[in-house]
């Protein structure tokens, strides 16, 4: 009989540990989540074609070639 108990002691234990480990899984998935959604929220720096970088636009579209 005391091995059964004490069996059911390392079981108990067993569930007890996958319990906290799902649980800091959770909590690290909702992390990564919210440090998702934080970086998109930020801007990104703007393309040329946005508003004051009009003289950025035309960059490599004029080359001189002389022979």
């Amino acid at each position: 009989m005391a091995s059964i108990g004490s069996e059911a002691m390392a079981y108990a234990s067993e569930a007890y540990s996958a319990s906290l480990a799902k649980s800091a899984q959770q909590q690290e998935g909702q992390q990564s989540l919210s440090l998702i959604e934080s970086a998109a929220v930020q801007p990104i720096t703007p393309p040329a074609s946005s508003g004051a970088h009009i003289t950025t636009d035309v960059l490599g579209q004029h080359i001189n070639i002389r022979v």
